[in-house]
């Protein structure tokens, strides 16, 4: 089943006795009350056919009803609340009509509020510390939407599944992290790599085509792009990187999925397995693991 997550933000124009029922039956809930040119309909708008609202919310009703047809496992966060919501919608869910009130934020307070809502199942109630982790690759734009790159993670804990940590429990930005600190190692001078002794920028997204940039204990920079792609299936990713090819001052390296260490055009790739089993065999990798996954156990309320 697909995972979707949902920002229930500010702009979410409902009182508070609204939001405050939103967040104690466990429901997630979008409203769009207005029309293409932004002018409020007579009554709040109560169709679940995105044809019916503006172009740039259609996205999100099409979400809605997907996630209420065939189901799936939602992560959602809720202004006012630092927690975030976890839960289950079963498939050929019932999507329910909510009625409150409006917010002050457009001096419209005391007229009737609808929204589309959805109650979630099988709920985990999960504490910033524990949301961090997985907090930090969540979609950026739109209210409510597939969340692809979180692979099983939410499912996993929504489950209370307890898993055995691998490489492939890692989000792209828990690799990026894993690499960055990689290059840091004596293990990574061993395969050819000057150590990283200065990040310039956070790792990910940040520039284009490179998830982590440095000052290596050479004095030069340090490139390296992290995919969990083999070479082959890696796109554009693999030549965007050799943009950064300066002489010999740039050490390029390439993570990706694989068993083989090699260079290529000037370029040190190095397998991403032989990477977490280097950085996960010391006591601060284990360390950092056992933190990264650790959410995982939360427990249900």
């Amino acid at each position: 089943m697909d995972t979707y997550y949902i920002r229930h933000t500010k702009e979410l124009n409902i009182d508070h006795a609204t939001r405050q029922r939103i967040w104690d039956d466990r429901r997630i809930a979008i409203h769009f009350p207005r029309k293409e040119d932004g002018k409020l309909h007579s009554k709040d708008n109560q169709s679940l056919d995105p044809a019916d609202y503006p172009r740039r919310e259609r996205r999100s009703i099409r979400a809605l009803t997907n996630l209420a047809k065939d189901g799936g496992y939602v992560c959602a966060e809720y202004f006012q609340h630092s927690e975030c919501i976890l839960g289950y919608v079963k498939p050929d869910t019932r999507i329910e009509l909510i009625h409150g009130g409006w917010g002050s934020i457009d001096d419209h307070s005391g007229r009737k509020a609808v929204l589309k809502s959805v109650r979630l199942r099988k709920v985990k109630l999960i504490s910033p510390c524990d949301s961090a982790v997985f907090l930090v690759g969540r979609p950026r734009q739109g209210t409510i939407m597939r969340w692809r790159r979180t692979g099983k993670t939410i499912e996993n804990i929504v489950r209370g599944k307890r898993v055995v940590p691998a490489l492939d429990l890692l989000s792209y930005e828990q690799q990026e992290i894993m690499c960055s600190e990689f290059l840091r190692s004596k293990r990574a001078e061993q395969l050819g790599v000057p150590k990283l002794v200065h990040l310039v920028l956070p790792p990910g997204r940040n520039m284009r085509c490179v998830d982590v940039c440095g000052i290596s204990s050479t004095g030069g920079m340090i490139f390296a792009q992290v995919t969990y792609s083999d070479l082959k299936h890696c796109g554009s990713k693999f030549d965007d990187l050799l943009q950064y090819r300066d002489e010999d001052r740039n050490s390029l390296v390439f993570f990706c999925n694989g068993t083989e260490l090699r260079h290529k055009d000037g370029v040190r790739i190095i397998p991403l397995q032989i990477v977490y089993d280097a950085f996960t065999s010391t006591s601060t990798g284990k360390l950092w693991i056992r933190q990264a996954l650790s959410f995982r156990t939360a427990a249900p309320k």
